[in-house]
């Protein structure tokens, strides 16, 4: 986009805000009223706020760093100004937001649509709040949230098929429940109508005298009526809503027999499958109608332990009637509800009259379905117990690390948009996902993230790493493995699991690389490694010093990173070898069982309050478990400072080391590659210098010198957009030049849904101007701009350049910009950062 059409956009958004303002205080009768309304001063801060980072885009060419989330605020508290609805200022947002985020990403096929159904979404239960709002009766936005699930997933099914219902990890028959919950709903609404008939909705039997008829004729029976009749029903129904043949092959059905009697089971289960993009299964049907149903493309594609490890673990739900016990689960949830008169359903909001607000009544919900989850879990962890002891166990942990796999980019949501394009993956990027996999399972049965394990509440599976453990020792029941996401939020409890899981990882890692060498037909993972030149990963850490800390023990100790060397194992692929600096003994680590953060002894750094200080001892106590920097400052006072309270930034070295080297500068959104020439530290640090040689200034090139406090500096990362102006082509081509005259190792990220990064090292590329592809004198049309990779794996990618949506590298200096270019709630931004992550940033002064 042209500087003149961002500065008209700017032009045109100010005049039509302010004008707009002017008219609304104009026709208000008491505008003064306004001073003791404290949203709006809200909206009026980040009204402003939004105005700068519009500025700041027209002027530069770049929005900054967190200019959505801004814009995000200033429509949340212009709606909330109005209607003073906070669920209403949400969905308003978000839905005003979304259509730019289309428009943005109109080139992601998949992403786009699954943008599409979220504004309609949005837009439906934001407009039908707008209308509440006038009417002054929430019943139009209570409506409409009640159905946005119905929208989700007709739009869904409109836009991918039936897979959209599928593909979802933790499927259930629940879009069946909800949907003869709504008939059950409209058949009492039309009774108590068009009938003498009147049904009962909302009414606490514990607190209220209910006569027989009462008990009888109300909303509460009647879904429970439902819910039984669902599980009845629920066989013919989820095979033709989702597609599932009867299976015919005589080998798979003799090998699911012999499974069968092995769990204990003697009476007929029906066999099914639907054909769809995923490893899975579910077991389903009544008591009188047991059914399991294999979720895959290709039946002679599944190895056949794997498919035994998922058969056994459907067939213990049947086994264990666990489609019955979830009936009862979810029948006591109505009880409950009717004991209390809480709204049964989002539909009461629509067809009822509740008296409890609608959003209490939605975070009340949350919290009972958390609980009623908690119950589902329990389930799981008996049906992955009947297997195991039934001698399956080995077998399900290998389909569940290849299930693991599948959802390698989007585990913690359970779907992963690859599942809804037709192009397969291919073999390099299946391998990648599987090496993924395992590092991600291994690392969590170790120490689990918490976003991990907060995410989990809602999922009707446990985490599959709790799971393997589960099922390759007998250190954990059911119960325990429900309750583990919730122990395991404390860091004491990660670490004591840790241990107790040592054995169970260790037959993990062994299945795991099991898998991953007959599946990809490797004979030594650590050769691969090798090849993939995995050792690249550390070429800025070789020769440095770390405080290396074990995830389970919390011991730390300070060494020198002397080498990595591979192992044939896909868990555990990395070994560190280091040399501890106290008893310069030389030691080899697991990767995964420790942390490691660098360290440069005897040298200078910049702390906020003291100002430069020489570091020149760590102390590690006795028990290795706690840790104190000392430093010296420049009158040669020793100086104090415990682990707890001091995050180490960046040494000064760091920046004295940028002298002579290429800098990645940002200049007015192009990304600049030019030379430090030298490094100026003075003593009072803020006012320390980087001069650079070669940049333009008003259309010349001249030398400039920057003070530190004016430059935000991100060390080692550098990660550049492409964008579709060929504005940006010729600073993009310098940077292509200094990848293919560096050969550095890069990740070329693809405007794609499956296979959609490339790692390797840039070999050429090639630029056609558009004008190139009109010409008459070219007799070729169709040139295209592209960039040639070799990857990873030895393989030559051509690129197309408009496919391209950025690239990333690691380099030994950094990417800087000005202060000046970016926006003020960005600089926040950074300073939060600085704070947390001190060693990311180079940040000076407050702003």
């Amino acid at each position: 986009m042209k500087k003149i059409t961002r500065f008209g956009m700017f032009i045109f958004f100010l005049l039509t805000t302010i004008s707009f303002s002017l008219i609304s205080f104009s026709l208000l009768d008491n505008w003064i009223a306004l001073l003791g309304d404290w949203t709006f001063y809200a909206l009026f801060i980040f009204y402003l706020l939004s105005i700068e980072e519009f500025y700041k885009f027209a002027k530069n060419g770049k929005r900054s760093e967190l200019s959505d989330f801004v814009a995000l605020l200033f429509f949340f508290f212009l709606i909330f100004f109005i209607s003073k609805d906070v669920f209403t200022s949400i969905m308003g947002a978000f839905s005003i937001y979304l259509w730019f985020g289309i428009a943005e990403l109109k080139d992601y096929p998949v992403l786009n649509k699954i943008l599409i159904i979220s504004l309609v979404t949005y837009n439906v239960i934001f407009i039908s709040g707008i209308i509440s709002s006038i009417i002054n009766n929430p019943i139009v936005v209570n409506t409409a949230f009640s159905f946005s699930f119905w929208i989700i997933l007709g739009l869904g099914f409109i836009l991918f098929g039936r897979k959209y219902i599928v593909i979802w990890r933790f499927m259930s028959p629940q879009y069946l429940t909800l949907f003869l919950y709504i008939l059950a709903w409209l058949a009492i609404v039309f009774i108590n109508q068009y009938t003498p008939l009147n049904f009962v909705s909302n009414k606490s039997l514990l607190f209220n005298t209910f006569s027989p008829w009462e008990l009888i004729f109300n909303v509460y029976t009647i879904l429970i009526m439902i819910n039984w009749v669902i599980y009845f029903i629920s066989g013919r129904v989820l095979d033709f809503l989702l597609g599932i043949k009867p299976v015919h092959d005589e080998k798979i059905l003799e090998l699911i027999e012999e499974i069968k009697l092995d769990i204990g089971i003697k009476t007929k289960v029906k066999v099914g499958i639907g054909k769809y993009p995923i490893l899975n299964a579910m077991a389903y049907g009544s008591f009188l109608d047991k059914r399991i149903a294999l979720i895959v493309e290709d039946l002679n594609e599944i190895p056949i332990d794997e498919l035994k490890g998922i058969v056994a673990h459907e067939l213990a739900h049947t086994k264990g009637r666990h489609t019955l016990i979830l009936t009862f689960i979810t029948t006591g949830d109505l009880l409950f509800r009717l004991l209390l008169g809480f709204p049964a359903t989002y539909y009461d909001y629509t067809f009822g009259n509740p008296k409890l607000p609608f959003v209490l009544f939605i975070l009340i919900n949350l919290l009972i379905y958390v609980i009623l989850f908690m119950f589902v879990r329990i389930l799981e962890g008996k049906a992955d117990a009947k297997a195991k002891n039934t001698g399956y166990a080995n077998e399900l942990v290998k389909a569940l690390y290849n299930l693991e796999s599948f959802y390698a980019t989007g585990r913690e949501i359970g779907l992963n948009t690859m599942l809804l394009c037709d192009e397969k993956i291919n073999n390099d990027n299946e391998m990648l996902n599987f090496l993924n996999t395992a590092d991600y399972l291994n690392k969590s049965i170790v120490k689990p993230k918490r976003i991990s394990l907060i995410s989990n509440l809602v999922n009707s599976h446990p985490p599959t790493y709790h799971r393997i453990v589960a099922i390759l020792d007998n250190k954990l029941t059911p119960t325990k493995e429900m309750l583990l996401p919730f122990i395991c939020l404390k860091r004491s409890k990660q670490r004591y699991y840790g241990n107790l899981f040592e054995h169970a990882r260790g037959k993990f890692k062994e299945i795991a690389s099991d898998k991953f060498r007959e599946h990809f037909e490797i004979q030594n993972i650590a050769t691969l490694m090798h090849d993939l030149k995995r050792r690249e990963l550390y070429k800025l850490e070789i020769e440095k010093d770390f405080i290396f800390k074990n995830k389970i023990t919390n011991e730390r100790f300070l060494g020198k990173l002397k080498n990595i060397q591979f192992k044939d194992d896909v868990c555990d692929t990395d070994e560190y070898i280091v040399k501890n600096l106290n008893n310069n003994k030389i030691y080899n680590l697991v990767s995964s069982k420790y942390t490691k953060s660098e360290i440069s002894l005897k040298d200078h750094y910049y702390i906020k309050k003291e100002g430069i200080l020489k570091l020149v001892n760590v102390e590690i106590n006795p028990n290795k478990k706690k840790l104190d920097f000392y430093f010296v400052d420049n009158d040669g006072h020793e100086i104090l400072k415990p682990l707890k309270e001091t995050k180490l930034p960046n040494p000064i070295s760091l920046i004295e080391s940028f002298s002579g080297k290429d800098i990645f500068f940002n200049n007015k959104g192009k990304t600049l590659i030019i030379k430090c020439s030298n490094v100026k530290i003075s003593e009072v640090f803020k006012e320390s210098e980087l001069i650079f040689d070669e940049i333009p200034q008003n259309g010349e090139k001249i030398k400039v010198s920057y003070a530190l406090k004016d430059l935000i500096i991100k060390p080692k990362v550098i990660s550049i957009t492409i964008k579709k102006s060929d504005i940006y082509r010729e600073s993009e081509q310098r940077i292509l030049n200094w990848l293919v005259e560096n050969q550095t190792r890069t990740y070329f990220y693809l405007k794609k849904p499956v296979n959609n990064f490339e790692i390797g090292y840039l070999k050429d590329f090639k630029f056609y101007p558009k004008s190139a592809k009109n010409s008459q004198d070219e007799p070729q049309t169709n040139l295209f701009s592209y960039v040639n990779v070799k990857n990873i794996f030895g393989k030559d990618v051509k690129i197309p350049y408009k496919s391209l949506e950025g690239l990333s590298f690691e380099t030994d200096t950094a990417y800087i910009q000005r202060k000046a270019e970016t926006s003020l709630f960005s600089k926040l931004g950074y300073i939060f950062l600085k704070k947390f992550k001190p060693d990311k940033i180079f940040y000076l002064n407050k702003v």
